[in-house]
């Protein structure tokens, strides 16, 4: 299952807890339905939005606000699955490492997907940590903990390679401003951005074509066994992870149409609906599905308005969206707002 993860993802947290008083990370892996015993053993699996449940209630335990800029320091691409790590360090240079990114991830979880928007200067690497509609139910639909550890591993390896006085020249946030900045100026840099249409952080062309590693004659790019096979494919979860990121990226930039999402994907549109068909999905279904999790994941990060969002969105205006999120959700945007933590 694509919504199941290790618990590389916990590494460091029973450490980083064990430093605010009166708070167990124990106690609070099971008040989110993780079983306790994966805080210290790495290679049993969870439900990847139990780890988002994780950080955001221990957030909340610690009263540490920059609770996920801390664990960052305790993790590194280490805690990636084993096969994408290699490619990782194996990698000539940076624009490889986030491409690497952007073919791979997808492969080992839905939840968590990079993806680029190159410009005439660079790129933007954009980061999502998806909810998921799986059995398993979330208790948040924030995502700001898991957001920030993410951006804050990825520019921490960064550094290893640009220098640790380096900071991205930018980086924004879909969730709102807090209080006080200067963790996060620390981490990142003072050209910070929040209320967003997308978690990045932007990369120049000479800072992307910097080398990442100096040894590359060991680099694996194949799919094959050790037997030298090919190894067998699921055609159809690749080709709906593919799809969703499609609809993620162009949804973050000029808008999103079926039509735009086959031609990203290099596809007729009518090889692209029959493929749909076969998987049992719908262009609409996922189009929809995404639109809901990001409606969410704004409502209870940011500071927009019902009305930016809904613009953000693509829906024609506020009513429209205030009638598609009731309908899915149940509750109206501004109720959602309010129960949410």
């Amino acid at each position: 299952m694509k919504d199941l993860i290790t618990g590389k993802s916990l590494v460091g947290v029973v450490d980083l807890i064990g430093r605010y008083d009166g708070v167990s990370a124990q106690a609070i892996a099971s008040s989110v339905g993780i079983d306790p015993e994966t805080l210290y053993n790495p290679d049993l699996s969870l439900a990847a939005v139990k780890v988002n449940d994780f950080f955001e209630e221990a957030a909340k335990a610690c009263e540490d606000r920059f609770f996920g800029l801390k664990l960052a320091e305790y993790q590194s691409f280490d805690v990636l699955e084993e096969d994408l790590n290699a490619l990782i360090q194996h990698a000539p240079t940076i624009r490889e490492v986030i491409s690497i990114f952007v073919d791979s991830l997808s492969q080992h979880t839905e939840t968590l997907s990079v993806c680029l928007l190159p410009d005439s200067g660079g790129i933007f690497t954009c980061y999502e940590a998806k909810g998921v509609l799986s059995d398993v139910k979330a208790m948040h639909d924030r995502r700001v903990q898991a957001i920030e550890i993410g951006l804050a591993i990825a520019c921490r390896e960064i550094k290893t390679v640009l220098g640790k006085g380096w900071r991205p020249s930018r980086v924004q946030f879909r969730h709102s401003a807090p209080q006080d900045l200067s963790p996060l100026k620390k981490m990142f840099g003072d050209n910070l951005f929040f209320n967003q249409d997308v978690n990045a952080f932007y990369l120049t062309t000479e800072e992307c074509d910097r080398r990442w590693a100096i040894d590359t004659q060991d680099k694996v790019l194949s799919n094959k066994t050790d037997d030298g096979e090919q190894q067998e494919k699921d055609d159809d979860s690749p080709f709906i992870l593919a799809v969703n990121q499609a609809v993620i990226k162009l949804l973050n930039g000029d808008g999103c149409s079926v039509k735009k999402v086959a031609d990203e994907l290099g596809i007729k549109l009518r090889t692209f609906q029959y493929r749909l068909s076969q998987s049992n999905h719908s262009y609409q279904g996922i189009y929809d599905g995404i639109r809901l999790d990001l409606a969410k994941e704004y409502l209870c990060g940011s500071g927009l308005s019902v009305t930016d969002i809904s613009e953000r969105l693509n829906f024609t205006d506020p009513t429209t969206f205030s009638r598609f999120f009731k309908r899915r959700a149940g509750i109206s945007p501004a109720a959602f707002r309010k129960s949410t933590p």
